[in-house]
């Protein structure tokens, strides 16, 4: 267990990690990047590529020419997290960067992308990055400001059977890319009966137990800790939005509560698992759902063992790294630690 005065050092020493790189860093999926990524060949060959990058140290990534980069979705972590703790100055200077990025939406990432279901060039829009961008300037209230592109793009991206793909690269249905992309529509003042069908379909997809895969597919059916948090914070957003789930959002939330840690009550990473996770980007994310998702009621988030396995990873430097020696990964880590920290203090008593 640790304290709040535990968890404010933290943040601020995060928030140092970052600012003095500028917000600048490698990231885990960003191998594609590498000049020499031009000469693979296909899907399995840069699959390859990128876990090889991905488990690689700063020189060697220096040598391959991976460069570190500001991300967007990186920058909108950062300035939600700022927006939370009354540091509004702060906030509104990143959201003008976003708003200066991209021509104000939509955002995709920095680098090329190859996953299992999709490839797309670094630059092009995605529904993940596009959705914490719009959350970070809603918070602002600067929603005014995005362009007007950024709902035609995710118009763009229905499927003929209702719901939204990630990017329009891939017609696959994934199932958090689906939710964010209905949450950032109806943010945008966009058709409510469009999101309405599109937040349908994942329900109707909702395992019996109350989890949801990752996407629809053979290669797809896995489930995970932090997208099962990405779905159900959508699905609790979406709510405050006049769109209904609370049947399945309650199960969800007992799901993730009863399957999805350790019976030391410590996350895993796939409901698989039977030890706790390694990886810095899911615990921070189901830190962050402590806050937002209320999960056990009868203790404070801050007093939850996630928590302090948080602050195991935060080096002396204070950035985080799954292991010791490992990169620190700008995106995937440390913005989405200093969400969770910043979410923890928002909503501590002691604020």
């Amino acid at each position: 267990m640790v304290d709040y005065q535990e968890v404010q050092t933290a943040l601020l020493a995060a928030e140092k990690f970052a600012t003095t790189r500028n917000y600048v860093g490698p990231d885990p999926y960003d191998g594609l990047s590498s000049p020499l990524a031009a000469l693979l060949p296909g899907r399995i060959p840069r699959q390859a590529w990128v876990q090889l990058i991905k488990r690689s140290n700063v020189k060697a990534r220096e040598v391959l020419g991976v460069r570190p980069l500001r991300m967007a979705k990186a920058t909108a972590l950062f300035a939600e997290g700022y927006w939370l703790i009354g540091r509004q100055a702060e906030a509104k200077a990143l959201g003008d960067y976003l708003l200066a990025s991209q021509n104000g939406g939509p955002w995709g990432y920095e680098f090329d992308v190859q996953t299992r279901w999709a490839y797309y060039k670094a630059g092009t829009p995605n529904v993940i990055a596009t959705a914490f961008v719009v959350r970070a300037l809603a918070r602002q209230g600067r929603l005014h400001e995005v362009n007007p592109q950024t709902l035609e793009w995710l118009y763009s991206l229905i499927d003929p059977r209702g719901y939204f793909h990630y990017t329009n690269a891939s017609n696959a249905l994934i199932h958090n890319g689906n939710l964010l992309a209905a949450e950032t529509v109806a943010q945008l003042g966009g058709d409510l009966r469009t999101v309405d069908k599109a937040v349908g379909i994942t329900l109707s997809h909702q395992n019996a137990d109350g989890s949801w895969p990752y996407g629809e597919g053979g290669n797809l059916s896995w489930v995970d800790n932090f997208h099962t948090v990405y779905v159900l914070e959508s699905l609790k957003k979406l709510q405050q939005l006049e769109i209904e789930s609370e049947e399945a959002l309650s199960r969800g939330v007992r799901y993730w509560e009863e399957k999805l840690f350790t019976e030391k009550s410590l996350p895993l990473y796939f409901a698989t698992d039977t030890t706790a996770s390694t990886d810095v980007h899911n615990i921070a994310t189901i830190v962050g759902g402590l806050s937002t998702l209320g999960i056990g009621q009868s203790q404070p988030a801050i007093d939850h063992p996630a928590v302090k396995l948080l602050l195991d990873h935060q080096g002396s430097d204070g950035g985080f790294r799954d292991r010791e020696n490992s990169v620190p990964f700008m995106r995937w880590n440390q913005a989405h630690a200093f969400s969770a920290l910043s979410k923890l203090v928002a909503t501590s008593d002691k604020v």
